[in-house]
């Protein structure tokens, strides 16, 4: 098997650690597999390092200063780890953004968040890992590191950006495997830090894994999961054990674009009071007759004075007629209104999250030809948009023309 492991700064924070990361990809590559290295810096020397640059020049440093002196966290790393491999008899090359060599190439219009140019860097790749590869030599690779395309200055790919380099050189190698060794045995049910008795999950896949990411769990970059590929396997394991088989949560699938219209009229439910915003459990009085029956939500709006519930048509006078003894009894509210003969468009894209203007792309088309939309929701990598029925087909043609002219 290809390979590539990446090391988080816990794992290899200290001598100690550092050997047994060693060891664990010498017991691989005795296996018969090809290995890449990825290392983040040590424990909390990345930290450290902007610390002194902020004490040392009161604030005062460009973008390029600022990559040129926090990069030595990577690169000491990375010759810590070829020291540690040569002393045990295992031949390395160590790859540093400085050097015309480096596999990674980025773009140069944000330094401190560079995207990494796949066919650029593929090109290095071509040249100068596979060459290691194929000879049984492991390359070690800076993390979080880039050279810029324009001057090859050193770049950055945000915090945490290590695991960005390790899955873009998984995706641009076609590594069989990307391993991410941390400070957890997984992706856990809760963070633990926080929460008492949380389980690992043995799988994820990598659309819950990216919600998770961008929801604020730290235990992968969100970024990183852009160059998964379908048929890549990917582990988040701890280092305690040394080991690179050992247990943890492993990564399934890859993102995928995609738009649909859901096959079913939808009816729209709008409840209308007072402080509907204000007033605690008043969503949950309206929802639970209807779960009693149920009968599914396939969206919810909210607003200073409504709450609209998207049902499947065929429950609509069902819903209507378990929410009006609600409305009743419940002095907030005073009417509810039923509308029918609704679509639901769900758009669903990773791009989504890190592109500006996309809902304007969206709804560009729509405003030019006159549609209107009856609600728009968004979430993390869903766009879910509630419009006519007889609209539907048009408007599922404007977007998708729109979203691949851009």
């Amino acid at each position: 098997m290809r390979i590539v492991v990446k090391f988080g700064g816990t794992s290899i924070q200290d001598t100690e650690r550092m050997e047994k990361a060693a060891h664990s990809v010498i017991k691989k590559i005795k296996d018969g597999n090809e290995m890449l290295i990825v290392v983040s810096a040590m424990g909390k020397t990345t930290d450290n390092l902007i610390s002194l640059l902020e004490e040392t020049t009161k604030s005062s440093y460009d973008k390029s200063e600022y990559n040129e002196f926090i990069s030595f966290g990577e690169r000491m790393s990375a010759r810590l780890m070829f020291s540690a491999l040569k002393s045990r008899g295992i031949k390395s090359v160590v790859f540093d953004p400085v050097k015309e060599d480096f596999p990674l190439i980025t773009d140069s219009s944000n330094l401190i968040e560079a995207n990494i140019l796949l066919e650029e860097s593929r090109e290095q790749c071509q040249k100068y890992i596979e060459p290691l590869l194929k000879e049984g030599v492991i390359p070690i690779v800076c993390g979080f590191l880039g050279r810029s395309n324009k001057g090859g200055s050193i770049t950055t790919l945000g915090r945490g950006g290590s695991d960005i380099s390790a899955f873009a050189l998984g995706k641009i190698i076609n590594a069989d495997e990307v391993i991410i060794v941390t400070d957890t045995a997984g992706v856990a049910s809760a963070d633990p830090r926080l929460v008492k008795d949380t389980r690992i999950l043995p799988k994820i896949s990598v659309e819950e894994m990216g919600i998770m990411a961008d929801g604020g769990a730290k235990v992968l970059h969100p970024r990183a999961l852009h160059f998964k590929e379908e048929n890549m396997k990917a582990r988040i394991i701890n280092f305690q054990k040394g080991d690179l088989d050992s247990e943890g949560t492993e990564i399934e699938g890859r993102f995928l674009s995609k738009m649909e219209i859901f096959p079913e009229k939808l009816c729209l439910l709008t409840v209308v009071g007072n402080q509907i915003l204000e007033t605690p459990g008043l969503l949950k009085e309206i929802i639970t007759p209807l779960a009693e029956k149920n009968i599914s939500i396939q969206g919810v709006g909210t607003g200073r004075n409504y709450i609209g519930l998207y049902l499947l048509e065929q429950n609509a006078r069902m819903a209507y007629d378990l929410i009006h003894p609600i409305i009743l009894k419940n002095h907030s509210l005073k009417s509810v209104s039923l509308k029918k003969d609704i679509a639901l468009l769900i758009l669903n894209s990773r791009k989504f999250i890190d592109t500006p203007g996309i809902i304007e792309r969206i709804t560009r088309p729509l405003a030019e030809n006159k549609i209107n939309i009856i609600e728009i929701s968004t979430m993390k990598t869903d766009i879910l948009l509630f419009v006519d029925w007889h609209n539907k087909d048009t408007i599922y043609k404007l977007i998708n023309n729109s979203l691949e002219n851009e």
